[in-house]
């Protein structure tokens, strides 16, 4: 299975876009839709000072989907819907793990008040709870419940602390990630912009 066009846009509404190099919440240097060191392998040289635009960010990010989608594949026993499936690449995306309570408890076919229980163990970040990563278990559990998706394309853009390099959360700015995709072909939809320049960008 590959992540819908909607769940690439999910994704990216739950993580955020930075355009500076920023520290999570578990203190992981990070950039752009959630990016790390296991996507931009020099990032770690990276200044702090550093600005990317946001077609890069989503280029970054939409490159790197193919492996998370393949983590998942490997794990699934059993078959899922689309929004099961986009909920388990943005779970995998936010955690890189596949071998846990949440693959259990989807390969044992449980309810999905067990999945959202098993998502809900994944909250914790250097031993401590955090309530960012509570928030985003339970969008992907209400979308693995539901399939609904609510991000209409857009995603916050926001802005990081050039002392702390912490995100400044109130700083949010509302964008539409299709205004920033090239678009020669004058798709007026934004599933449609992003779904073609999706398939262009996941050419061999």
């Amino acid at each position: 299975m590959k992540i819908s066009i909607r769940g690439v846009a999910e994704l990216a509404d739950f993580e955020d876009l930075m355009l500076n190099p920023y520290l999570d919440s578990g203190g992981v240097k990070t950039v752009g839709i959630g990016s790390t060191s296991s996507d931009i392998k020099d990032l770690a040289s990276w200044s702090w000072t550093k600005e990317i635009s946001i077609k890069e960010a989503i280029d970054i990010y939409i490159k790197s989907l193919n492996k998370y989608e393949n983590l998942v594949n490997n794990a699934l026993k059993v078959k899922v819907s689309q929004n099961q499936y986009d909920a388990l690449v943005s779970f995998v995306y936010n955690t890189g793990s596949v071998n846990n309570s949440v693959f259990r408890a989807v390969n044992s076919s449980a309810s999905s008040d067990s999945v959202r229980r098993a998502l809900l163990l994944w909250v914790n970040d250097n031993g401590k709870r955090v309530q960012g990563l509570v928030n985003r278990r339970n969008k992907e559990a209400d979308l693995y419940e539901t399939g609904v998706y609510k991000s209409n394309g857009c995603c916050d853009l926001i802005q990081v602390n050039p002392q702390t390099h912490k995100p400044i959360y109130n700083t949010a700015k509302r964008i539409n990630l299709a205004d920033y995709i090239d678009n020669p072909t004058q798709e007026e939809s934004w599933i449609d912009i992003i779904a073609n320049y999706f398939g262009y960008q996941r050419k061999p």
